[in-house]
């Protein structure tokens, strides 16, 4: 049976899916959104269809990727849930891409005779080329029924992306993983980048500059324990320093100082340093 892939929202999750299950030869049916500008841009993007009705979208395609916001997909089940006359649904996988939720949200569409499925990818997903190039190296958190009509795991092995099980009970803990590295990540980089343009060091210059470093803690981890990779004043004991640091703060960055404390803290706990920890306090 050729696998006939559709999206349900057309932002950057499904624009990227798209185009990177397009590379990989699949067939791109089209969208659905409730904007339906947004559904026109990514059809063309993909040379496929916007979709007027969620009815027509999911009678046209096998694969229906549910690609909203979290807080969404429970209107797109119950939506879908309410169409009548969808012929063949025992031949239709419809999977949503929370990291949050598991496939319960889908169980009514599981009663109504779909097969059901998520799909995670672990990736920070921006808007340009990039992106897409990057989709060959991402992981899959997946969930799914056994004897499904679609096995969403054997289609992403075939793209050539690794996978792995997230049982129910741990889907939310999962989640928030990742969000401590994707976007607390990014509030850690806004944070040092405004602390370097106080010390008079341009954006273009931060950039540049913390590429290597940022790669440089990457490689660090590989193979060790936080404790193990760690570098800085913390890990030497340096307490002159990191007082330092925080009169800096109290002096210039205010706002920044609990942050910076509780951070430190925590790094102490971390490498089990208990004369650093009342530093932080």
């Amino acid at each position: 049976m050729e696998t006939k892939i559709a999206f349900i929202g057309a932002g950057k999750v499904a624009k990227t899916l798209s185009l990177y299950f397009k590379e990989k030869n699949f067939k791109i049916v089209g969208c659905f959104s409730r904007n339906f500008e947004s559904a026109k841009k990514m059809a063309e993007l993909t040379h496929s269809i916007a979709f007027v009705t969620l009815h027509n979208l999911i009678s046209e395609s096998n694969m229906i990727w549910i690609t909203t916001s979290d807080d969404e997909i429970e209107n797109v089940v119950s939506a879908i849930f309410q169409l009548k006359n969808i012929e063949k649904k025992e031949q239709k996988l419809i999977l949503h891409t929370s990291g949050v939720h598991s496939i319960n949200l889908l169980l009514p569409l599981k009663k109504q005779g779909y097969s059901v499925a998520a799909a995670h990818p672990l990736m920070a997903f921006g808007e340009d080329e990039r992106t897409v190039k990057r989709m060959n190296k991402v992981f899959f958190a997946t969930e799914e029924e056994e004897n499904s009509v679609l096995s969403v795991s054997q289609f992403l092995n075939q793209c050539g992306n690794k996978t792995f099980t997230i049982e129910q009970q741990n889907k939310r803990l999962y989640h928030t993983a990742a969000v401590f590295l994707s976007n607390y990540l990014v509030t850690l980089l806004d944070v040092s980048y405004a602390v370097f343009a106080k010390a008079g060091i341009s954006p273009e210059q931060t950039h540049d500059a913390l590429q290597p470093l940022i790669e440089s803690v990457f490689d660090n981890m590989s193979g060790k324990s936080g404790a193990e990779a760690l570098t800085g004043p913390i890990k030497r004991g340096d307490k002159k320093t990191i007082l330092n640091h925080i009169e800096e703060l109290e002096s210039k960055f205010p706002q920044f100082v609990d942050l910076y404390k509780a951070l430190g803290k925590q790094t102490s706990i971390m490498i089990e340093n208990e004369n650093l920890k009342n530093i932080f306090e």
